[in-house]
């Protein structure tokens, strides 16, 4: 296997959830680690990576991304001794399909157990239950915390419409859904959660050439699960790092526009209060988008004045988006989750090369 970094995958498609681990690699003073779109991915493939990791976010436009150039060299990548990591949407990217551009990645054999006959009825249809796959849909039967249970390893960890796979006949299964908690949220009746989620692999691992695919149905790397935080880096075989503390609350002695957009920003999110919104199959709210500006938060107060400059505009055009939006079908809105990643990955990945000394 390789040893280079780590390379977080935060482009188009992509959720909050990769945040999380800039807040968990930071902790652990894992620096070596880049926040990067699509285009500069390609680029970090041969020889500046050791593991990529895609995260949660909305997996067909993450694989409409990817599609020709990021998938052909992800398989290269994989194959001459690169570790892939897809958590959650990521997860789902290099099992079997037909379906393209998922059929350009299909480096794993192992397949899923929750898809199921189309359900067509839009108006009712969240993708939070269930979203649209070819002729079928991949059901989503449970939201929240699950145990999880492996080889002398028991630990909790959030499922937000990650993957049920069904056995393997080839790959390894790490840990398997063991049994409900009591933040468990059904969105199909019970009896049927279990015949379809219980004992079944949430996290397995595909050998590919001289390397790996770890594909992880749950979010390991969710803050609120330390012990599952603690078995995901031992999993994806991370360096120690150095210990830095998790990160710490907003700063306030940021610079003054920035303080100023973050602040104008916030307002605006306040403003969707329960309301939520699509962006092509992901399902958006206001708390996903303050997790979104707070990394930026925490990290913009020491960046340099362009990078500054650069993410209050971005943050500026975000609020101008959702505050012009229609007060009840969030349509004009459909660019600025998008516009908002892009703004905290040009703040995390700046915020984490100053911490390894680079200019």
């Amino acid at each position: 296997m390789r040893d280079e970094g780590i390379v977080v995958y935060a482009g188009e498609g992509s959720s909050h959830s990769w945040a999380w681990l800039a807040d968990l690699f930071e902790s652990r003073g894992i620096l070596d680690v880049r926040f990067l779109d699509a285009p500069a991915l390609v680029g970090h493939l041969d020889g500046g990576a050791g593991t990529v990791i895609v995260s949660g976010g909305d997996g067909l436009l993450i694989a409409e991304a990817f599609r020709g150039s990021v998938f052909s060299g992800l398989q290269t990548f994989v194959r001459g001794g690169g570790r892939y990591v897809g958590m959650c949407a990521g997860a789902y990217l290099p099992l079997p399909s037909s379906l393209p551009p998922l059929d350009e990645f299909n480096l794993s054999t192992t397949r899923i157990e929750n898809i199921g006959p189309l359900i067509s009825d839009r108006a009712v249809q969240s993708p939070r239950l269930a979203v649209r796959y070819g002729s079928c849909s991949i059901v989503h039967p449970f939201r929240g915390p699950v145990e999880l249970r492996g080889d002398g390893v028991t630990v909790r960890a959030p499922l937000y419409g990650g993957p049920v796979f069904r056995s393997p006949a080839e790959d390894e299964v790490v840990l398997r859904y063991g049994a409900f908690t009591d933040g468990t949220e059904f969105q199909v009746e019970r009896a049927r959660a279990e015949r379809l989620v219980l004992g079944k692999p949430a996290v397995i691992r595909s050998r590919c050439g001289s390397g790996e695919l770890l594909l992880l149905g749950p979010h390991l790397e969710h803050p609120k699960y330390p012990e599952a935080n603690e078995f995901f880096l031992k999993l994806i075989g991370s360096p120690a790092g150095r210990a830095r503390g998790r990160p710490g609350p907003s700063r306030e002695d940021g610079p003054h526009e920035s303080k100023a957009r973050l602040g104008d920003l916030k307002v605006a999110v306040l403003g969707l209060e329960n309301r939520s919104f699509v962006v092509g199959n992901k399902l958006w709210d206001g708390g996903r988008l303050l997790e979104l500006t707070a990394a930026i938060q925490k990290r913009v107060s020491g960046l340099d004045e362009a990078t500054q400059q650069s993410v209050a505009a971005k943050l500026a055009r975000v609020r101008s988006m959702l505050v012009g939006a229609h007060p009840e079908v969030i349509d004009d809105s459909d660019s600025a989750p998008g516009l908002l990643v892009d703004a905290a990955r040009e703040c995390v990945d700046r915020h984490f090369a100053m911490l390894r000394g680079e200019r």
